[in-house]
């Protein structure tokens, strides 16, 4: 679950979550149920319960009801529950998640047959003795909340539509824009055309957090110009209001690189000379074809350990994974969060 000590709304969510499924499981009777144990070799997982050889590790992960992660996002919750669990030496491994596993999260949840999934009815199935555990994970999960359960309704229709071999299938709108994505060769000539379909993306994935879409922004001195600058809403999802809260940075530069190769130290040098702290300016997404090489990854990390500049690289088939998966009813900005968290978590000296 990782890093839930810190503040807002979504981080204190999930540590109510860990905090609740630890009472719920005292209450069915476990032994030895701690949270976040300190003495486990530094593995840090968030529940474990029983004897010593028969211990049960649970990793936790809040996702909220109305918007699922995408399966890579799932995926990789179950890659590390289950490397976690396999060094602790675990008896049995757990993942507990806070939403419906759902159709998209079946065949992924195959793959790793050694992890068992507790979703949200599972959980709901553990607290029925206890009603007032059950109230709790019911207001937790905002399950009873119109907004839920017309997402849910409209999760199961799209699900139905989409097994209906008769109806022909429409394009969906994530779908076409990942398309003209991938269609895009690399290289100089395509540059204007890779950047456009960038930020038609961008425009869809984050219609709701971010605005503005200053495209091809220069700087006063007219020596600098950035691909793309938005401004963060007030009412954006979690990991915009921490940039815009926590890191005191109410703009966001893009920087758009359709190279062959990926992305060096060079390039990101040049995005972090764009943030100023003075400006409210001190957060980048530069999006390439590639994961950026070793050297631009170090740049990025101390951009942030030494000036507060946080610099996000996401590549091409993480922009297509995320516009289809929002078709699919996923939020983006799960995924986004989870991203930024796990950087922040691993930040050396």
């Amino acid at each position: 679950m990782s890093s839930k000590h810190r503040g807002g709304a979504y981080i204190r969510a999930a540590y109510a979550f860990t905090s609740l499924l630890a009472d719920l499981l005292r209450r069915l009777g476990e032994h030895n149920v701690l949270e976040e144990p300190e003495d486990i070799v530094g593995l840090e997982p968030d529940i474990v319960f029983g004897e010593r050889d028969a211990l049960t590790m649970v990793e936790t992960k809040f996702y909220r009801r109305s918007s699922p992660p995408p399966p890579t996002t799932f995926r990789r919750a179950l890659d590390s529950t289950a490397d976690r669990g396999s060094r602790m030496g675990a008896a049995t491994i757990v993942l507990a998640i806070s939403c419906p596993m759902g159709p998209r999260f079946l065949d992924v949840a195959g793959a790793f047959p050694n992890v068992e999934v507790w979703d949200e009815t599972k959980l709901f199935e553990m607290a029925a003795p206890f009603p007032d555990i059950l109230s709790q994970f019911e207001e937790l999960f905002e399950a009873d909340t119109p907004k839920s359960a017309e997402a849910l309704s409209l999760s199961l229709a799209g699900f139905m539509r989409r097994s209906a071999a008769d109806e022909p299938a429409e394009p969906k709108p994530g779908k076409v824009l990942a398309d003209a994505l991938s269609a895009i060769a690399r290289g100089r000539e395509m540059a204007t055309d890779f950047e456009n379909a960038c930020i038609n993306a961008l425009k869809y994935l984050f219609e709701h957090d971010l605005y503005g879409w200053h495209e091809q922004s220069r700087t006063v001195d007219t020596l600098h110009r950035r691909d793309l600058v938005c401004r963060i809403l007030g009412k954006a999802a979690e990991v915009w209001r921490l940039m815009l809260e926590d890191l005191g940075s109410r703009y966001v530069v893009f920087e758009f690189k359709n190279y062959s190769k990926p992305i060096t130290q060079n390039e990101i040098v040049t995005t972090e000379r764009y943030l100023y702290p003075s400006a409210l300016r001190k957060v980048a997404v530069v999006i390439s074809h590639e994961d950026c090489a070793d050297s631009a990854k170090a740049v990025i990390a101390g951009a942030m350990r030494e000036h507060g500049k946080l610099i996000i690289p996401l590549s091409v088939p993480e922009i297509i994974d995320l516009l289809n998966s929002k078709d699919e009813g996923s939020d983006p900005n799960t995924y986004l969060f989870e991203r930024v968290d796990q950087f922040l978590l691993g930040l050396g000296r």
